[in-house]
C-alpha cells in the first residue's frame, strides 16, 4: 500500500451540517494527489436493521461500497445522523474479518494511525465533526474492489400527540445515480402502549413492504429492492393509544458490575391543557421569495400561507411580509382578519413570485416592527429555505440583531422548506425568542402541518416542570433544566435510580398561570439487561451537559478528562475521542496504545485561539539539526492548499505565525476544519484548527 500523507488525517473538531444522510456516503481521491478528482464510489449493497422500543430507536446499518474504476483510492465514508442520536458501534471488514472499534483519547487515536500508516498497515479513524456529522477515513479502496462497512446509532423518536415517526435517509439523488444491488430495512416496533396504526412511506407499493401484526404492542416491518436509486427517505409513522397523561420507562442494569441502573421516562402531556387557549392572535406571516425559492419551494410557501389565512377567524391580526433583496409589506401594519382582509390577502399570495436575493437583515427589521401588543398574543411565523445571502448574513449577527429589534418579546417560528439545508440558524432563531422551527418537505401535508403550527402558537405550554421520583431514589437526572412543553406532547428524561420497583412518578409545572400536576404509577425495572442503549442514551446526556459547561468556562481539564473518560465507558464518540480500528495483523484493536516518545527535532504547537474568528497565532520551533528550507502550509479537508504562510530557508529559533482565514488570494474562507502542516529537514507535523464565522 502507498504512504498516506499525514496531513489528511480526519482528526476533525466542528464542522457544518453536509448532505450526506445516515445511510452514509464514500467520497474518494487518488492517494497523495491534492489535484485529484473526488469520487463517488458505489453503492453496492445497503442492509439495516431498526429497533424501536417505544421512542428510542436503534439503528444498525451494513454498507459495501465499490470502486468502479481501476486505480487504488483513498476513501472518506461520511454520514450525518438524525438530531439528538449519538453513534455507539463502528465495524470495518478487512481482509473478509469483521474488525471492532476501541474509543480512544483523539490525540491518542490519531498518534495510533499515524504510526500504523507510517508501517503501510490497514487502520481506520471515526471522528465527530460537529454535533451530528461524522468522517470516517478508509484505505484503500482496490481497483475494481469493495469495502464493507457498519455503523450503529441510537436516536431519541419525537412524540407528537401519539404519533411516532421514523425515518431512515435513502434519497441519494445529491451522491449518485447509479442503483443499489440490494437494499433491505428491517424494523423491529415495540411499545407498552397498545399500537393503534402502523404506516409506511413504501405503503403505496405493497409487493416491496411487508407489516406483519406480531401483538397489539408488536409490529415488524420488511423492505427491499433490488437494483435501485432512491429519490425519497423511508419512513414508519406509528400512532399509539391515548388517554390522560402516559408515563412510560426503559431501564438498563449492567449485571456484571454493581453501578446503579439506568432509566429513560417519557411523560405525556394531557390533552386538557386546551382549554385554555389564548382566542386573541397577532401573527405575521414571513414569506423568502428569493431567488434559492423558485420552483416547488416557492409553492410551498404561497399553499402555507393560503393555509394560514384559512385559518384565521376575526378576532385575529395579521400581516404578511414578502422578502427577497428588499421586502414588500400587504399591509403596513396588523390589521384584522376580517374576510374581506383575507380576500385580499389571498390575492397577494397568488401574486407572489420567486426573484431576488435572500435578504433575512430586512425581513427581521420589517417582521419585528409591527405593532405587537405583547408576548402572549403575538407571534413571527417566518418562512424561508435557511439560507441568506444578502444584507448580514452573520448568524450570530443575525441573532443579535432580531434580539435588538424584538422589544415585544415575539416568539418567533420558523418554518424550513426543504429538508437538505442547514438549518441551525433557523433553530436558534426560534429558540432564543421562545418559538421553534418546523420543516415541510415535499412529502408533507403542508396544510396539516400548518394546522397543527397554528394551534401550537398560542397553547399554553407546561412551564416550570419539574419531577418526584417517589421511592426509587432518582439522581443524575437530564436535562436539567427541564424544558417547556406543550399539551398533548411529551418531554423525555433519563437518570440513574437506586432501587427498582414501581414508583409513584409527580409531574408537575404551570399552565397558563395555573399550576398544575401529573402522576402515574411507573415500573422502574433493576433486572433489564437487553436494552444497554439506555446507558448510553445516559451516557450521551450526560457528556452533552459538560459539554454545555465547557462552552460556558472553557477547556477546563478536570472537564475534558470527565468527557473523555465518560465517551470511553459509554462508548459515545465526542470532540476529544476518536473510534479506532486497526488491522488484526498489526495487533488487537483492544490494545492500542501511543509508541513511546521520540526526541522532539522540532516542533509545532496548537494554534491559540481555536476555535477562532477572525485570526489565530500558530508557533512553532526549528532546532539546528532541522533548520533549512521551512513550509508552513493551511490545507482544507479536502488535502487543497488554501494558504502559504511560511516558505522560506529558517535558521534555528521559535517563530509565530498568523492565520488571518483568507487564501492566498486575500479571499475569506469558509467556516469549518483546516489542518495546517509544518515541513524543514525531512520532518513533518500537522495539527488541525477549527475557524467560525
Amino acid at each position: 500500500m502507498n504512504r498516506i500523507g499525514l496531513f489528511w488525517l480526519l482528526a476533525l473538531l466542528a464542522l457544518g451540517a453536509q448532505d450526506a444522510g445516515a445511510i452514509g456516503r464514500v467520497y474518494a481521491r487518488l492517494p497523495n494527489s491534492t489535484t485529484s478528482p473526488i469520487y463517488n464510489l458505489r453503492i453496492k449493497t445497503m442492509h439495516a436493521t431498526v429497533a424501536i422500543y417505544d421512542q428510542l430507536a436503534i439503528t444498525h446499518v451494513d454498507q459495501e461500497f465499490t470502486n468502479d474504476t481501476y486505480s487504488r483510492l483513498e476513501g472518506f465514508y461520511v454520514f450525518t445522523l438524525p438530531e439528538g442520536a449519538q453513534v455507539h458501534e463502528m465495524y470495518l471488514w478487512i481482509n473478509g474479518q469483521r474488525v471492532s472499534y476501541v474509543v480512544k483519547k483523539r490525540e491518542e487515536a490519531v498518534v495510533k494511525y499515524q504510526e500504523i500508516v507510517s508501517r503501510i498497515a490497514d487502520p481506520a479513524i471515526l471522528e465527530q465533526l460537529g454535533s451530528n456529522l461524522f468522517k470516517l477515513r478508509i484505505f484503500p479502496f482496490e481497483s475494481r474492489g469493495s469495502r464493507r462497512i457498519e455503523i450503529q446509532y441510537s436516536q431519541p423518536l419525537a412524540y407528537e400527540r401519539g404519533s411516532i415517526r421514523y425515518v431512515f435517509p435513502l434519497d441519494m439523488t445529491d451522491y449518485t445515480s447509479a442503483a443499489i444491488e440490494q437494499t433491505s430495512i428491517v424494523v423491529d416496533l415495540q411499545s407498552q402502549l397498545p399500537i393503534t396504526s402502523v404506516t409506511t412511506s413504501a405503503d403505496q407499493s405493497p409487493t416491496a413492504v411487508v407489516t406483519t401484526k406480531l401483538s397489539d404492542k408488536r409490529y415488524k416491518i420488511e423492505y427491499g429492492l433490488e437494483n435501485v436509486t432512491f429519490a425519497k427517505d423511508f419512513s414508519v409513522r406509528c400512532n399509539v393509544e391515548r388517554s390522560g397523561s402516559k408515563m412510560l420507562a426503559r431501564t438498563w442494569r449492567d449485571t456484571a458490575t454493581t453501578t446503579a441502573p439506568y432509566f429513560i421516562l417519557w411523560s405525556a402531556v394531557p390533552d386538557t391543557l386546551y382549554s385554555d387557549s389564548i382566542t386573541t392572535r397577532e401573527l405575521t406571516f414571513v414569506a423568502d421569495v428569493s431567488s434559492s425559492m423558485e420552483g416547488v419551494r416557492v409553492e410551498q410557501v404561497k399553499e402555507a400561507l393560503q393555509s394560514f389565512v384559512d385559518f384565521m377567524n376575526e378576532k385575529d391580526k395579521f400581516n404578511i411580509i414578502a422578502f427577497s433583496t428588499g421586502a414588500l409589506r400587504f399591509r403596513t401594519n396588523l390589521v384584522p382578519a376580517t374576510a374581506a382582509a383575507k380576500d385580499s390577502a389571498r390575492a397577494f399570495i397568488a401574486q407572489l413570485t420567486a426573484l431576488g436575493l435572500t435578504n433575512f437583515e430586512e425581513a427581521l427589521r420589517q417582521s419585528l416592527g409591527q405593532s405587537f401588543s405583547d408576548s402572549i398574543h403575538s407571534a413571527v411565523v417566518f418562512l424561508t429555505d435557511g439560507l441568506p445571502s444578502w444584507g448580514q448574513t452573520n448568524p450570530d449577527s443575525l441573532l443579535a440583531l432580531a434580539a435588538r429589534l424584538n422589544l415585544s418579546h415575539t416568539h418567533i417560528y420558523p418554518v424550513g422548506i426543504g429538508e437538505e439545508n442547514d438549518y441551525t440558524l433557523l433553530t436558534n432563531l426560534g429558540k432564543r425568542s421562545g418559538g421553534f422551527l418546523t420543516k415541510i418537505t415535499a412529502d408533507d401535508s403542508i396544510h396539516a402541518e400548518m394546522k397543527d403550527l397554528y394551534r401550537l402558537l398560542f397553547l399554553p405550554k407546561l412551564r416550570y416542570v419539574s419531577f418526584d421520583y417517589g421511592a426509587i431514589g432518582a439522581y443524575d437526572v437530564h436535562p436539567s433544566p427541564f424544558p417547556d412543553v406543550y399539551a398533548g406532547d411529551q418531554i423525555l428524561t433519563t437518570g440513574r435510580f437506586a432501587t427498582g420497583g414501581t414508583a409513584t412518578v409527580r409531574m408537575t409545572g404551570t399552565a397558563g398561570g395555573t399550576p398544575r400536576a401529573f402522576e402515574e404509577q411507573v415500573v422502574f425495572a433493576d433486572t433489564d439487561h437487553a436494552l444497554r442503549a439506555v446507558s448510553r442514551y445516559w451516557g450521551a446526556r450526560k457528556i452533552e451537559s459538560i459539554l454545555e459547561l465547557i462552552g460556558q468556562m472553557g477547556e477546563l481539564k478536570e472537564l475534558v478528562d470527565q468527557v473523555i473518560a465518560l465517551s470511553i465507558t459509554y462508548s459515545v464518540l465526542t470532540p476529544y475521542t476518536a473510534f479506532l480500528v486497526v488491522e488484526p495483523s498489526t495487533g488487537s484493536s483492544t490494545d492500542v496504545e501511543a509508541p513511546a516518545e521520540k526526541p522532539v527535532a522540532f516542533s509545532l504547537d496548537q494554534n491559540y485561539p481555536n476555535p477562532f474568528n477572525p485570526s489565530t497565532t500558530i508557533r512553532y520551533t526549528i532546532s539546528g539539526s532541522t533548520q533549512g528550507h521551512v513550509t508552513l502550509y493551511v490545507y482544507d479537508m479536502l488535502g487543497r492548499r488554501v494558504r502559504t504562510l511560511v516558505a522560506e530557508w529558517k535558521s534555528a529559533g521559535s517563530y509565530v505565525a498568523v492565520w488571518d482565514g483568507t487564501d492566498d488570494h486575500g479571499k475569506p474562507v469558509a467556516s469549518g476544519s483546516y489542518v495546517y502542516r509544518l515541513t524543514s529537514g525531512g520532518n513533518v507535523a500537522s495539527r488541525i484548527m477549527v475557524l467560525t464565522r
